[in-house]
């Protein structure tokens, strides 16, 4: 018993140690601050990694942290998934660019168990970019045939409220394949959330992609590792903005986002979003706006989303999520 109250004190002391706002000063600070010796590291591999899997965040321009509180918090922040209190059923599909397919599939779910640890919220999610048919060269730029491309990930999340603070973990298998050479890594996201008693206000930290470099042959790139802090304020009713930093540690690379969530009425959401990506050259491609809409109807929402990507075209992304 004494061992358990130990315990018991320790989690307490430690929830009300993150619930003060100077707990989020490091991480933030990190997040805004350029580090010379953290930007000339290595570039980092499995991109797809950061690609968004849901409409409505990257309508909002990915500003999504402290606003994910449903089944594509797996992706996100799995903190959020402690805002789920029924089966969750979450698809998503992009057309992405170069002919590419980007697929999200999430289930998350309340655990409910007779012993143990209570309160429990349960997520999985398996994402895949396909980017189809690409054409080889050999060493003299002469064609060598067609192959094949992709990269998927697994994912399995644990989330739990503790009063007004989310905790959430995520640990992930991930894939690539190039013409049948294939990189494999696992991988964790730690999140957390918080929420203020009469206040629209929350905040988030979200940790990703803490894990083992894909290595394909002889050449290894460490994984995508990100920080995010997010902002969540309902500024009016039926108003929403979100706003994220988030730093690419490997790649010295730091981003903005800004978002916004208007519903017009019952059922119907606009949603607006810019991000900008700040790195040792400059404004990178991820600047942009980005738009979508949203529709509510039994149980069940449609998300659109569109972001723009200069000459390449644009993506345009769908999500459906069900309630049961």
């Amino acid at each position: 018993m004494k061992k358990d109250h130990n315990l018991h004190d320790t989690l307490n002391s430690l929830i009300h140690a993150l619930s003060r706002p100077w707990a989020f000063i490091p991480m933030v600070l990190f997040v805004l601050i350029p580090s010379a010796k953290v930007s000339s590291a290595l570039e980092s591999g499995a991109e797809f990694l950061r690609i968004g899997s849901d409409a409505r965040a990257s309508s909002m321009g990915g500003a999504y942290t402290a606003a994910a509180n449903d089944v594509s918090a797996i992706h996100y922040n799995p903190a959020g998934l402690a805002a789920v209190s029924g089966t969750e059923l979450g698809l998503s599909h992009a057309k992405w660019l170069l002919d590419g397919s980007y697929d999200f599939v999430g289930l998350a779910m309340p655990v409910r168990m007779k012993s143990g640890p209570q309160g429990l919220v349960m997520g999985l999610g398996i994402t895949r970019l396909s980017s189809g048919e690409q054409e080889g060269r050999s060493a003299d730029r002469s064609a060598s045939g067609g192959f094949g491309a992709y990269d998927q990930s697994v994912s399995l999340s644990l989330a739990k409220r503790m009063g007004r603070n989310g905790f959430g973990v995520t640990a992930k298998y991930i894939e690539s394949s190039i013409a049948g050479i294939k990189a494999r890594s696992v991988a964790a996201d730690l999140g957390y959330t918080r929420a203020f008693t009469g206040s629209p206000v929350s905040l988030a930290l979200a940790v990703h992609n803490l894990g083992a470099p894909m290595k394909y042959i002889d050449q290894e790139d460490p994984l995508p590792l990100t920080l995010s802090v997010g902002l969540m304020v309902g500024v009016l009713p039926g108003v929403n903005l979100a706003l994220d930093a988030s730093r690419l540690v490997h790649d010295g690379e730091t981003s903005f986002s800004i978002g916004s969530e208007y519903a017009v009425m019952p059922g119907l959401s606009l949603r607006s979003g810019y991000m900008a990506e700040i790195g040792a050259g400059g404004l990178g491609n991820g600047a942009g706006f980005n738009a979508g809409v949203g529709i509510m109807l039994m149980d069940a929402r449609l998300d659109y989303a569109v972001t723009p990507f200069g000459e390449l075209g644009s993506a345009q992304r769908i999500s459906l999520k069900k309630k049961f």
